[in-house]
């Protein structure tokens, strides 16, 4: 048996569009702009939160709505300058919004924004007016068909930096703003909690509380960041079984934040001394490691119960953006985004099979009605090899062509002889990308 063998007749049904990320194109505020990577790379929904714009509180609640003393009713309460002009640029890329209600992470000591409010149906109507000014024109506003609402961030992250409420105080936030945003507008997607551990007690006693209540929950969103891929395939399958498990059966599952990260560096990652610990880690996620991770995930996503998915991020800074560097470079990450996404051209999945002896190796394919096609194979922890590549059904008059991602090449075209034989063999190193389409000679 080959190691991997593509059944170009069949029909999987449709490659999700599962490469969207956090946060939008401008960074610094605006004196970096990706806009038209974003563009190219046809990133399909950006969540918003922690915007280094060039601050982390540009759409949160506290900056929309300052003075909390105010009546939620009055246009003159908010102040929607800021959030207007990201969310507008991020918009003019093509991308759908996640609008994530709540505050932004606090690393600080003391903390400023991430305690419950002092009133949570006042709290419920603030978030109603943000709502109605970005999707029904209200305050001077848009219609933007803003789909997804989520309510808060990661509450049941450690150090309160996110949240310095209790679970139950959680609770009563989601309930209230939940219904007031479905008594706004019923066909709106709302959700939560975003949480950062979803084996965690504030998932179970969060989807107890919305099944024993009939609360609304059209979708659940989770995070995870890994150094392995099957530890998120593993996760994406528990979620799906707990929604199943409390009547959440047509519950969308959002995996809206994750990257290539260890995470037992967590404590320690930011301590004085770390520093060479800390850039090792972060330059891996943008280097041929990441990428591998990036398309590995991409791919094993298309198997999993999952509907969105969010990459941390794609705002270029310094840090957790694997996607470019503060100068607005994109980096190795940023071409598996881009060949996935050549991929999604294709709108026909097909089965691929592996053999036993290709573990490490992920690979997804597409086609059109017309025959072509395109393959995406990532190398992310397999033997560096040559791997035998059979393509069953593959029209033979198809022009073949050969992309690689690897420490050298950023998706350059290779001449190759793609079928004089078949199968036939490709040298794919560890954490190398490959793409092969196949396309009539126009």
């Amino acid at each position: 048996m080959a190691d991997i063998i593509v059944h170009m007749n069949s029909n999987k049904g449709s490659i999700k569009r599962l490469h969207g990320v956090n946060n939008g194109p401008e960074g610094y505020g605006v004196l970096v702009d990706v806009s038209h990577y974003y563009k190219k790379a046809q990133i399909p929904l950006v969540r918003l939160h922690d915007p280094n714009w060039p601050h982390a509180w540009e759409i949160d609640i506290h900056t929309i709505f300052p003075d909390f003393m105010r009546d939620p009713e009055d246009p003159t309460s908010y102040d929607f300058s800021r959030s207007d002009a990201y969310i507008q640029r991020i918009v003019d890329t093509g991308a759908k919004i996640l609008f994530r209600l709540g505050e932004s992470i606090e690393h600080t000591p003391q903390k400023y924004y991430v305690h419950p409010p002092a009133d949570f149906d006042k709290w419920a109507q603030i978030c109603v007016g943000i709502i109605r000014h970005y999707n029904q024109g209200w305050a001077n506003g848009y219609e933007f068909g803003i789909e997804y609402w989520e309510i808060w961030n990661e509450p049941d992250v450690g150090g309160d930096k996110m949240w310095s409420g209790t679970d139950e105080q959680y609770f009563d936030l989601y309930r209230k703003t939940a219904l007031a945003i479905k008594k706004l507008d019923p066909s709106l997607k709302v959700g939560g909690p975003a949480a950062a551990v979803p084996r965690a007690e504030l998932m179970q006693g969060f989807l107890k509380m919305c099944q024993d209540e009939k609360l609304p929950l059209d979708f659940c969103s989770w995070h995870l960041y890994a150094i392995n891929p099957e530890e998120i395939r593993e996760l994406a399958f528990y979620v799906r079984h707990q929604l199943d498990l409390h009547g959440f059966t047509e519950t969308e599952s959002v995996f809206d934040e994750w990257n290539f990260f260890d995470g037992r560096l967590w404590e320690i990652i930011y301590e004085q001394g770390s520093e060479y610990m800390r850039k090792d880690m972060f330059e891996r996620s943008k280097g041929v490691e990441g990428a591998s991770f990036a398309a590995a995930v991409l791919t094993l996503l298309q198997e999993c119960p999952v509907d969105q998915a969010n990459y941390y991020d794609g705002q270029p800074h310094a840090l957790f953006c694997g996607l470019f560097d503060y100068y607005g470079v994109p980096q190795k990450t940023y071409y598996a985004f881009e060949a996935f996404n050549r991929i999604c051209q294709f709108p026909i999945k097909v089965e691929v099979a592996k053999s036993e002896q290709a573990q490490g190796i992920y690979c997804c394919a597409a086609r059109n009605e017309e025959g072509e096609a395109a393959i995406l194979i990532s190398n992310f922890d397999g033997e560096t090899r040559l791997y035998e590549l059979e393509l069953l059904d593959l029209e033979p008059s198809l022009k073949s062509e050969l992309y690689i991602l690897d420490k050298d090449r950023n998706l350059q075209c290779e001449s190759w002889a793609v079928r004089e034989h078949n199968p036939m063999s490709l040298l794919i190193p560890k954490h190398t990308v490959v793409l092969l389409t196949f396309n009539m000679d126009k």
